[in-house]
């Protein structure tokens, strides 16, 4: 069984229903150009943000399928909450678990996105019940670094300023296990969650959600 979470700062909400579909699309930004005396050549680009869209029922009453955590929240509490989303304009952790039918866990998915657009339906003799269309996009975040002006000797410079995160130093290797997923190896063996791209990149790894177990990570 899926279960899909949203997480943004300290508020943390379960998708009622598991949609019936995740569609991920990432899109390419190669591009084609024309060279005299040889043809057309494809170049290749960095692959772009990956856009996820799926679409999930909000019931309007405790179904026999609802995923509860012992609150039954009304379709209100996530139509404010996806207002808010788009209100507020920042990331949203959208964190996946995988678990087959047979109680095994397989990889897990934690991205941080931007709710891009989303859909309301409301469908005759389905009272109560809403349906959601929603379309997230990868958040990938500028930093922001603040400068202080030194002169000594009549000569400028630019020193950086604030403190810099605590890392750790990489153990070489790391064996993934059942229930892994970048963002977690990240925060355990380099202290700093937001890293998993590093892995993911230092592995060749296309779709930082997956991972599977067995599989021998660089750090």
């Amino acid at each position: 069984m899926y279960r899909i979470y949203l997480k943004q700062g300290a508020l943390q909400a379960l998708l009622p229903v598991t949609p019936a579909e995740i569609r991920t699309r990432t899109e390419s930004r190669n591009k084609a150009v024309y060279i005299l005396n040889f043809g057309e050549m494809n170049l290749a680009k960095k692959p772009g943000l990956q856009e996820i869209s799926f679409t999930v029922l909000l019931p309007g009453r405790v179904y026999s399928f609802v995923q509860t955590e012992g609150i039954f929240h009304e379709p209100e509490f996530y139509l404010n909450l996806f207002r808010e989303y788009k209100a507020a304009g920042k990331p949203v952790q959208l964190i996946v678990f995988r678990r087959l039918a047979d109680g095994t866990q397989i990889f897990c998915g934690n991205m941080e996105v931007l709710l891009e657009d989303y859909t309301v339906t409301e469908k005759g003799g389905e009272q109560g019940d809403f349906w959601v269309e929603l379309r997230w996009k990868e958040y990938r975040g500028a930093k922001s670094i603040r400068y202080d002006m030194k002169t000594e000797g009549g000569q400028t410079a630019l020193i950086e300023q604030g403190q810099a995160r605590e890392s750790r130093t990489p153990t070489g290797t790391y064996t993934v296990r059942k229930g892994d997923c970048l963002w977690a190896i990240a925060k355990r063996e380099l202290g700093d969650g937001t890293r998993y791209r590093e892995i993911a990149e230092k592995n060749g790894i296309a779709d930082p959600s997956r991972i599977f177990p067995g599989q021998i990570l660089k750090l």
